[in-house]
């Protein structure tokens, strides 16, 4: 059985752990996000470069998984909005810049405006459902 946090209830459905490392994007709704932050980009890229796969704005609720792979990939988030353009983004305060996942786990980034909406961060949650 998996476990999901409490806030991941539109995931259960979409979960299929086991096979891969599995990636979700989740635009935060702290600071009102979704109003300032209206292009993004979660780009997953494992150290070695074989294997990358991107979510974004146009497709936000696409879970990407790889192929039977697990370890520590790279991430590479870039966002714009009304109030800012186009930027890569930095991860916030004790987030870790990359992702950790295994192969039976899905990995969550998340994207937060700043309290003002003139610019966003990003956080990483390591294997954050097993299954």
């Amino acid at each position: 059985m998996c476990k999901f946090p409490d806030n991941a209830e539109a995931m259960k459905n979409k979960v299929e752990s086991g096979n891969g490392a599995q990636f979700w994007a989740y635009v935060s709704p702290q600071h009102e996000t979704s109003k300032y932050v209206t292009k993004w980009e979660v780009r997953f890229e494992q150290a070695d470069g074989n294997w990358s796969g991107t979510i974004d704005s146009d497709n936000p609720e696409e879970i990407l998984q790889t192929p039977s792979l697990s370890g520590i990939f790279k991430v590479t988030v870039r966002a714009s909005g009304h109030e800012f353009e186009e930027q890569i983004l930095t991860p916030k305060p004790g987030s870790k810049p990359n992702i950790g996942c295994k192969s039976n786990c899905t990995a969550i980034v998340g994207i937060v405006a700043t309290e003002e909406g003139g610019g966003a961060h990003y956080w990483t949650t390591w294997d954050a459902i097993c299954c």
